[in-house]
């Protein structure tokens, strides 16, 4: 039986991985988390799993440093809308911030003004998506 489901997990930072199984460390016999990344060069990696479960502070806020999102047979497309949400999401929040800096009729704030107006239908097309494939 395994300690924790097998499947996709949100780090606290953001990032996906994916926990592939479990493993013992060789001298101690403690149990060990084995996953790989969802994002760059896609690494493998071990965690202590009393690690991987304890709940950390962050902002005065206690969250699971690993919150699971989903099984290890949640489809790559759905895994992949996700990715692309998340990242849509950051550019936005970067665009609101930025366009809060420019001259109202600019070029550059007309620019940013219909990049994010294109950013909210890409998201909710997405959205949209994410809950068809659910039913």
């Amino acid at each position: 039986m395994n300690p924790i489901p097998l499947g996709i997990y949100r780090h606290y930072k953001g990032n996906d991985y994916e926990v592939i199984g479990f493993a013992k460390h060789s001298e101690t016999q403690e149990d060990m988390v084995v996953y790989k990344a969802l994002y760059g060069e896609r690494g493998t990696w071990v965690r202590p799993l009393s690690m991987w479960e304890n709940p950390i502070e962050v902002g005065g806020t206690t969250v699971k440093r690993f919150a699971y999102v989903g099984a290890n047979g949640d489809s790559d497309r759905r895994h992949e809308l996700r990715e692309a949400l998340r990242a849509i999401n950051s550019t936005i929040s970067k665009c609101e911030k930025a366009q809060l800096k420019l001259t109202e009729g600019t070029p550059q704030h007309t620019l940013t003004k219909r990049r994010l107006e294109a950013f909210y239908i890409a998201t909710a097309l997405i959205e949209k998506e994410m809950r068809e494939s659910e039913i």
